[in-house]
């Protein structure tokens, strides 16, 4: 099957970097890291990784109504495991593994222009987002102000250009026009038409809507980063856990390194050191937050993609693909 051809070695890579991440999360102190992470309770452990559900729940919601705003209806458990599916490819730069979803959606008579407009809507929204949420960790730390304020400019002025209604039409003119680099014309005619299929996402209200879900969504894995720190006896304020917990997600995010590895840890360690807590105990939450995460979603990912393949393989391959409608 040419989907099982290009998401083996995907999925491959995806095991080999989890087990890479676990080795080099211990090579330094194991015995106090040990010791912090022993602190958290099974209650505690199943609370945050309730918090982690409920951001892939918020989000699989948002993506569900754009899929029905294209017209197409695609029964919800299913439709859930393919949303779930992406997340196996989360380590890839920018989390575009994750748009293997149209690969899944396909056979249900979304196109690829559709399915892919709103995986970049969605990657778009959440970006937004999680810079929303770092406005206020900001302030707590002054020498990263510069950064989250440029950052969000940046990401403001970018979300206005790809709403402005005329900007297919001109890439589609430009495409048209005589130029000496063969390949520009039909990368710009795919970008024309990926943002023409936007724009039914992108209207105001819509853009508002998925905005502040998206804040709510990372909001939640932020409170979770509070819960880990209370867990190991640090008191830190909310509002402070969910800023640092979204200036690190925004700098991996903006560095477009594969899930944003190390990037990430290296901010969220240092903001939590710079607001008092101890260094093992700040390598410790980092670590767990990131295994609650971004490898919850990574390991819940594999799982979904592994019994779609496999309830596929012994269904005459794409037959329980067919369209629904």
């Amino acid at each position: 099957m040419s989907r099982q051809k290009h998401l083996r070695p995907l999925a491959i890579t995806a095991v080999l970097a989890m087990a890479l991440y676990l080795l080099a999360a211990f090579a330094g102190d194991a015995r106090q890291i040990g010791n912090a992470l022993a602190a958290i309770t099974w209650p505690q452990l199943a609370l945050i990784l309730g918090l982690s559900l409920l951001n892939y729940a918020l989000r699989f919601l948002r993506w569900q109504y754009y899929v029905v705003l294209f017209g197409h209806q695609i029964p919800r458990l299913r439709h859930f495991a393919y949303y779930l599916a992406g997340f196996a490819f989360t380590v890839t730069p920018g989390k575009a593994g994750e748009a293997v979803r149209s690969l899944y959606l396909k056979p249900h008579g979304m196109g690829y222009a559709e399915s892919l407009a709103a995986f970049f809507v969605e990657r778009l929204l959440d970006v937004l987002a999680i810079a929303a949420l770092a406005l206020g960790g900001a302030w707590l730390f002054p020498n990263y102000r510069t950064f989250v304020l440029l950052s969000c400019l940046g990401l403001i002025t970018f979300t206005w250009l790809m709403v402005r209604p005329e900007l297919p039409d001109r890439l589609e003119a430009w495409a048209a026009r005589p130029l000496h680099l063969r390949q520009l014309p039909p990368v710009l005619q795919r970008l024309a038409k990926l943002l023409h299929a936007s724009t039914l996402l992108l209207t105001t209200r819509k853009l508002y809507g998925g905005l502040a879900i998206g804040i709510l969504a990372w909001a939640t894995e932020g409170f979770a980063l509070y819960l880990i720190l209370k867990g190991m006896n640090v008191t830190l304020p909310v509002g402070t856990a969910i800023g640092i917990y979204a200036v690190s997600v925004l700098a991996g995010a903006l560095s477009f390194l594969p899930g944003g590895l190390g990037g990430t840890e290296a901010i969220m360690g240092l903001l939590l050191i710079l607001a008092g807590v101890g260094s093992s105990t700040a390598i410790a939450a980092t670590l767990l937050c990131r295994f609650t995460t971004l490898w919850f979603a990574v390991l819940i990912g594999l799982l979904a993609l592994l019994g779609l393949e496999v309830g596929s393989g012994s269904n005459a391959r794409l037959a329980p693909l067919a369209p629904d409608r």
